[in-house]
Formats: structure tokens, C-alpha cells, sequence
């Protein structure tokens, strides 16, 4: 099953995820780090191994995203290895100098229309996908197609590429989605990232729900400098997960150890943001936290 990595900046993931469960929904596999990265995970690690392992990237434009050099990364990423970037375009800006020839799809005025498009270009590149599993001689699966494309997803996340093969094999032998995940978590060397993927069984997502981000726990360490208190981390984790998504609790834990004071460690992440409107709320937040 081809599987699709979402670009986009933070700032545009509210309608971002709403075209990703409305892809979802129609069938397609989209990889979404709202969803598909666990707390304990690294998150720059698991977005790397998922770009390379994605068949495809659906890209969200605006003037953020333009100016977002993780979505350049990520975009540059799928170029070089050779994996069809699908862009949408949801403001007018101008276009990273690598995607000019590309075709978009114009979602700044009609949304459902735009999804409609993609949904088209996905299933036209789409292989046969008849009796895949019998022809490669394995059992056909009792379990749901979107269990299968979840559980492909997920695994994406830790073992790139080889995830859909690992769940084409496992599956005509598993029962329940429990045995699914309790094969496919054999396959996962580190013991933190296997419970991380088990835990998945567990939370259910209702369909058309989006996932806010979620603040992962910053890790234990030496003692934060200039005397900040571990409830001001959380404060400042707080503020910068507003701006930055899951990846705020990963740079605090990062920036805490380089910087002298509270001042100079809320400076370090502002710098992290990419709106000035953003950093100075941000500052502004964490100066009264």
C-alpha cells in the first residue's frame, strides 16, 4: 500500500490535518506526525525515517510553509529519492524554486474540490492492488483494510520502507488487531520503541477527529540552569508546543543545557519560531508563565 508523508508548516495544520482525515477517510495511507509519532519517539529521527520511507509526499503551500526549512528539508528529501510530491496550494505565495514545474492543486478556494484532485492523482498512480496478497502467497487477511493501512503506518515510523511488507506477512496469520501489532512489535530492536508502537493498540482515534499535538515529557537530566524550576520547563514546554507542535519538548530538553538563565533559554526557542507576531507571543507567554 502506498503510503503518503504530510508536509506542512505548523502553523497551517489545522486545515492540513482536515485534508489528511478527509484522504484517510477516501482510503489513502498518509503518514501525519500528529498521529503517527509517540510521545517516547525522537521526533526528528521518526519524521526522517518516515520521508525516506514514504512512496509518496503530499505537500500543503502558503507563505509558511515556503518559508519553513523543515518543510524544505522534507521536501528536498522526497525530490532526491525520487518519490512523487503531490503540492497544494491553500494561499497564494511563491513557490519553492524545486516544485515550479510541478502541477498543484488549488485549494485556496475550494477545498473539497482540491481533495477530490489529490484523491485522483493518488489512485492514478496506484499499482492493481488485486488479490496482492494471495499472489505473493499469503493468506488473505480477516482484518479491515484501515486497520492494515494503520498498523503500516505506524510501523512506517520505526522501520521505514520494509513496514508493508512486515504487515502483508503478518497479517494472514493475525486474528485481531492485537495480534497484529504483538507480531509486527517483534520486529522493533528497542524495547522503548516497541512498547511506543503496542501502545497504539490502545488509543483509538474516532474517524474525522483531529489529534491535537501532544507535548512529550522532557527527560530527566542534570539540573536546568539558573536555578528554572521544573515547573517552569513545563511552562515554557507549554507555550512553545502552542507554536511548534510535539518537536517543543524535544528542544527544550536540548536548549536547557547550553543556556546560562531562564532569559537566555526562551530566547534560544523563540528563535525557533518563524513568525515574528509567533516569537514575540510566545516571549510575551513566557515571561508571565
Amino acid at each position: 500500500m502506498t503510503t503518503y508523508f504530510l508536509s506542512c508548516a505548523r502553523l497551517d495544520e489545522r486545515i492540513a490535518l482536515r485534508i489528511a482525515d478527509e484522504l484517510i477517510a477516501a482510503g489513502v495511507s498518509v503518514w501525519v506526525d500528529q498521529y503517527d509519532i509517540r510521545p517516547s519517539q525522537h521526533w526528528d529521527r521518526a519524521v526522517e525515517t518516515a520521508v525516506r520511507g514514504c512512496q509518496g509526499m503530499i505537500v500543503i503551500l502558503s507563505p509558511r510553509s515556503t518559508a519553513s526549512p523543515n518543510v524544505a528539508d522534507e521536501v528536498s528529501v522526497a525530490i532526491d529519492g525520487g518519490k512523487e510530491v503531490i503540492p497544494i496550494l491553500i494561499e497564494p505565495c511563491t513557490l519553492p524554486l524545486r516544485m515550479t514545474r510541478m502541477q498543484f492543486i488549488d485549494a485556496s478556494k475550494d477545498r473539497d474540490g482540491a481533495v477530490r484532485r489529490c484523491l485522483a492523482a493518488i489512485r492514478a498512480k496506484e499499482p492493481d492492488a488485486a488479490a496482492p496478497d494471495q499472489d505473493a502467497g499469503h493468506a488473505p487477511s480477516r482484518l479491515s483494510a484501515e486497520v492494515l493501512r494503520d498498523a503500516e503506518r505506524r510501523l512506517t515510523s520505526f522501520m521505514g520502507p520494509i513496514a508493508g511488507v512486515l504487515v502483508r506477512q503478518a497479517a494472514g496469520k493475525a486474528t485481531t488487531a492485537v495480534d497484529l501489532y504483538e507480531t509486527l512489535a517483534g520486529s522493533i530492536a528497542n524495547p522503548l520503541d516497541r512498547k511506543s508502537f503496542l501502545d497504539w493498540i490502545t488509543e483509538h482515534r474516532p474517524a474525522g477527529q483531529v489529534v491535537t499535538p501532544r507535548a512529550t515529557k522532557v527527560p530527566e537530566g542534570p539540573p536546568a540552569p539558573g536555578g528554572i524550576t521544573p515547573e517552569e520547563i513545563d511552562a515554557i514546554t507549554g507555550a512553545l508546543t502552542r507554536h511548534l507542535g510535539p518537536i517543543a519538548a524535544q528542544l527544550v530538553a536540548r536548549e536547557r543545557r547550553a543556556a546560562a538563565s531562564r532569559h537566555d533559554l526562551c530566547q534560544r526557542l523563540a528563535a525557533r519560531i518563524a513568525g515574528e507576531k509567533d516569537r514575540a507571543a510566545f516571549l510575551k507567554e513566557t515571561r508571565t508563565a
